[in-house]
C-alpha cells in the first residue's frame, strides 16, 4: 500500500481517464479521498465514477487549456492508440492526433502553472533488441521496429519535448516507459482490442479451432494495470525530472505460454494453431526495471495468471451489467 500524503490538498487531473490506466488511477485516487478530475473523449467512463469525469477533445488546444486550469498535478494517459491490426491497416492514423494532444497539454500546463506532469510513454520507442533493454540503451541512430516507425518516432519526440519543458520552464515532468498494459476496463471490441483481451474473449466463446496471430515464440513483457498505477504514483511523488524510467513486469513471456495460461483461466484448453500470415509485432520486447527498483521500494507485482484471472472476471461481470 502506498502513502498518498503527498497529494493532500492537491488537485489531480487524469487525462484519458476512461481508458485502462486512467480508470485504475481515477478509482484509486477517488477511493483515497484525493481531489480528482478525469477526462474522457469517446469512451464513456464507468457509471460509479461518472461524477468525476468531464468530456474534452485534446486535439483542440482550447480544451487542453480549459481542462488543466487550476490543477496541480496531471497524468497524461490521453492517447489515440490501436493494436497491431490497426497500425498495419493505417500506419500513420494516430500521428497527428497524438502530436496535437501532447503538445497541447504540455503547453497548457505551463500556461496554467501546473506543477507536475506524469506522461505515460511507450516501449515502442526502442529499437529492436533481443534482451531486456535499459533506458540508456535507447539508440536514436537506430529506428524503432518497423511496425512502430510512426508511433515510435512520435513518442521519441514527445519524450524530448517533455525534457524541453522541464529544462526551459521548470515544469516537473515524469516520463514512464511501459509495455503492454492489461487488466479490468481493457477494450474487448474486435477492432481495437490487444492480444490479452482478444484471447480471453475467444477462450470464453469456446472457439475451436483456436487460432492465434503470428509467431508463438514472440516474447512480451505484460504489465497489470494496477501495478502500473502504483508506478505512476511513485514517479509523480519522487521522479518528475524529465528523465525517462522503465516500468513493466520485467518478466519475459512467450505467446505460447500466454495462450496456455489464458485458456487455463477461461477453462477452455484446446490445441491452438498459429496463423503466421497474420500481422505480428516486434519478436522480442522486454524492459529492464533496474533503475526503477534502485530508486523506489520494490513491491510485489501481480502474477500473470492472477492478472488474467482478474481481467477475465471483470469482463464477464461487465457482460452481465450491460
Amino acid at each position: 500500500k502506498m502513502n498518498l500524503d503527498f497529494l493532500k490538498g492537491k488537485k489531480v487531473l487524469i487525462t484519458g481517464g476512461a481508458g485502462l490506466l486512467g480508470t485504475s488511477l481515477t478509482q484509486h485516487l477517488v477511493t483515497n479521498g484525493v481531489l480528482t478530475k478525469s477526462t474522457y473523449f469517446s469512451r464513456k467512463p464507468p457509471k460509479h465514477l461518472e461524477e468525476h469525469y468531464q468530456q474534452y477533445d485534446f486535439t483542440k488546444y482550447q480544451d487542453c487549456v480549459d481542462a488543466t486550469a487550476n490543477q496541480d498535478y496531471i497524468v497524461i494517459c490521453a492517447v489515440q492508440a490501436s493494436g497491431v491490426y490497426g497500425i498495419r491497416k493505417s500506419p500513420t492514423a494516430s500521428i497527428q492526433p497524438n502530436l496535437n494532444i501532447h503538445t497541447g497539454l504540455f503547453e497548457a500546463c505551463v500556461q496554467n502553472n501546473v506543477s507536475k506532469v506524469v506522461w505515460v510513454s511507450s516501449s515502442t520507442i526502442y529499437q529492436e533488441a533481443f534482451y531486456p533493454i535499459r533506458e540508456d540503451q535507447l539508440d536514436l541512430n537506430r529506428p524503432p521496429y518497423e511496425l512502430y516507425q510512426g508511433v515510435g518516432w512520435v513518442y521519441r519526440y514527445l519524450e524530448q519535448l517533455g525534457r524541453c519543458y522541464y529544462d526551459k520552464y521548470g515544469l516537473q515532468v515524469g516520463i514512464i516507459r511501459t509495455t503492454n498494459i492489461y487488466g479490468p476496463y481493457d477494450r474487448f471490441d474486435d477492432v481495437r482490442s490487444h492480444v490479452i483481451p482478444a484471447l480471453i474473449k475467444r477462450a470464453l466463446n469456446k472457439e475451436n479451432p483456436f487460432i492465434i496471430w503470428g509467431n508463438p515464440n514472440t516474447i512480451r513483457d505484460f504489465i497489470y494495470v494496477d501495478d502500473l498505477m502504483y508506478g505512476v504514483l511513485q514517479i509523480m511523488e519522487k521522479y518528475c525530472i524529465g528523465n525517462p524510467i522503465n516500468f513493466s513486469s520485467g518478466i519475459p513471456i512467450n505467446i505460447q505460454t500466454l495462450v496456455e495460461i489464458i485458456q487455463d483461466v477461461c477453462n477452455h484448453c484446446v490445441p491452438f494453431e498459429c496463423d503466421q500470415s497474420k500481422p505480428s509485432a516486434v519478436p522480442y520486447r522486454v524492459l529492464d526495471n533496474t533503475k526503477f527498483e534502485a530508486l523506489f521500494n520494490r513491491f510485489q507485482k501481480t502474477s500473470f495468471k492472477d492478472g488474467v484471472k482478474q481481467t477475465m472476471e471483470w469482463y464477464t461481470s461487465s457482460l452481465s451489467r450491460d
